[in-house]
């Protein structure tokens, strides 16, 4: 299992880096998403942030929507995104079976599996954990990850 602190130094250099979340994503699904998708962008990552379904017509206000794809209205270039990312950050889901299509790709791809999730009884698909069921929300946890564990308070917003 990756450490935090190797983790940290992984992300030190721009990666290919996929984000996904679960199937039907709520607000704090998409709103995590969106979250660690701006820090590593701003970091100089290359990042897709794909999930798995549509989401509720209510969620279109979040800023920075126009940035998420849907697995399902191009499988094939998501596939070749998620064949090509060195890194993966599963968030708010712990099982595989929770993104449906996107679980096999998202399984056999060589790219080192990052979970950040509140979920009960977590899979083990993943080379690295920031898992606590105690917290309330994944968005919290992002918080947690990005000021505790990768040691940036200064570049969150």
């Amino acid at each position: 299992m990756l450490k935090s602190e190797e983790l940290k130094e992984l992300l030190a250099e721009p990666k290919r880096i996929v984000i996904t979340t679960h199937y039907k994503p709520d607000g704090d699904a998409l709103g995590s998403s969106l979250g660690l998708y701006f820090w590593l962008t701003a970091k100089g990552h290359q990042v897709n942030l794909i999930v798995p379904s549509d989401f509720p017509a209510f969620l279109d206000w979040l800023p920075g929507l126009e940035n998420v794809q849907i697995y399902t209205q191009d499988i094939d270039l998501h596939d070749q995104q998620i064949d090509a990312a060195e890194l993966i950050f599963c968030l708010d889901f712990n099982g595989l079976a929770r993104i449906h299509e996107m679980g096999e790709p998202i399984r056999q791809a060589k790219a080192i599996k990052c979970m950040i999730d509140h979920h009960l009884d977590p899979e083990g698909f993943e080379d690295y954990a920031f898992w606590d069921s105690s917290a309330a929300a994944t968005a919290q946890l992002i918080y947690r990850f990005l000021v505790h564990e990768m040691q940036d308070p200064d570049h969150i917003s």
